[in-house]
């Protein structure tokens, strides 16, 4: 227990100072595709740490297990599945204003309805439940991702309910970020 409790604590201090060094850079930043091309690299190389230590470590119990997929493991893969959205709309944005605003618009509807998709298993994590992580976030009882993935599995830390959960945070970030895009190109429009 105290060794796994030590390895969670370890991983989000790492998580933490990662997030502060991705906010440095950011602010720093002259090129924002450069800069999500440096922001995914950190986020792989510090998650591929962690999934090759969990890989080796037998969990002491269920709960710590579930600590790991719940808490660990999504909030990295969060961020790279983020990175992942957000090179894509850096790269596929159009260069006039009528077809930026559409194309945020559009991806502001992507958002809306994954989320909606997915409202009932956002509602149980975002109400703070538990009574189902028992099944949703431990690796016996979930052994394929059930959507997402491209960004790991070289091991055995794989949970579906993970992969949702990791996506859900992403597209909630995402959804801010494209909110905060609509608002700028709103203000910055002549009268």
């Amino acid at each position: 227990m105290t060794n796994q409790l030590c390895l969670q604590q370890q991983w989000s201090r790492l998580y933490k100072k990662m997030l502060c060094q991705l906010a440095a850079n950011e602010i720093m930043a002259a090129d924002e595709k450069k800069w999500i091309e440096w922001a995914f690299g950190i986020a792989s190389k510090t998650w591929a740490g962690i999934q090759q230590e969990a890989d080796n470590y037998l969990f002491g119990d269920q709960q710590e297990e579930i600590s790991f997929y719940k808490v660990i493991k999504p909030r990295f893969t969060a961020l790279m599945d983020y990175f992942t959205l957000l090179y894509k709309s850096v790269l596929f944005q159009p260069d006039d204003l009528p077809a930026i605003k559409e194309y945020w618009d559009h991806e502001l509807e992507i958002c809306k309805n994954f989320l909606l998709k997915h409202r009932s298993f956002c509602h149980y994590y975002e109400q703070g439940n538990t009574t189902m992580d028992h099944i949703y976030f431990v690796q016996e009882n979930n052994q394929h991702p059930l959507v997402f993935g491209a960004h790991e599995n070289k091991g055995q830390t794989i949970t579906s309910y993970s992969y949702l959960l990791a996506r859900v945070l992403s597209i909630k970030k995402y959804h801010r970020y494209i909110l905060e895009k609509i608002d700028f190109l709103t203000n910055a429009e002549p009268n």
